[in-house]
């Protein structure tokens, strides 16, 4: 009996079924990575790929939504990183977040840098608190801190009404209080491990 297939069967197959295609930079940045993985825990660059990648998924959600709401993972990201790892991580973290999510969606404005040096606020802050506090205490604190250095800098950077100034302040309030209460423990258990 022969092993030969139809021809048909063969068109149908093709149609079905794409090859696998490789590009040459998926290959470089599994290279990287692996590079990397020999000098930096792996995870670490997991869990940080995570958040960016989520990060930029709601920041990109944004465009399509025409209200006046800030929900960012770069604050919890970087005190994340900051109580876990350390500064220089949550630093990383914080920034790193907010930099793939601007490259990402090709916008880049003035009032994002003075929100990067927010997310480095909140980094410090958990830095500090760290020895003392949980993570949710932190989270709530660092999170009040950076929206008020946000609302002043709104104000005299964006041509926002103060009416949107208060509504991303206190969306983006609420939500990493949401993040904080809801995610930080199973968060920081992941990295811990």
């Amino acid at each position: 009996m022969s092993l030969r297939v139809n021809k048909k069967v063969q068109e149908g197959i093709k149609k079905r079924y794409k090859p696998l295609v490789i590009k040459k930079q998926h290959i470089m940045i599994a290279f990287i990575i692996l590079i990397i993985s020999f000098f930096i825990d792996i995870k670490r660059i997991i869990v940080l790929v995570a958040l960016c990648v989520i990060n930029t998924i709601l920041l990109s959600l944004d465009r399509y939504i025409s209200l006046p709401v800030d929900l960012e993972f770069s604050t919890f990201s970087a005190i994340s990183f900051a109580i876990v790892y350390d500064l220089k991580w949550g630093l990383v973290a914080g920034i790193l977040t907010k930099v793939v999510t601007m490259a990402y969606n090709a916008n880049v404005r003035a009032d994002h840098f003075f929100m990067m040096g927010g997310y480095s606020m909140a980094a410090v802050i958990a830095a500090i608190m760290t020895p003392g506090f949980n993570i949710i205490t932190i989270g709530i604190v660092a999170t009040i801190i950076v929206n008020i250095y946000i609302v002043f800098v709104s104000i005299y950077i964006t041509n926002l009404y103060p009416v949107e100034i208060i509504m991303y302040g206190f969306s983006n309030f609420m939500f990493n209080i949401f993040l904080f209460v809801a995610f930080s423990e199973p968060l920081l258990f992941i990295m811990g491990l």
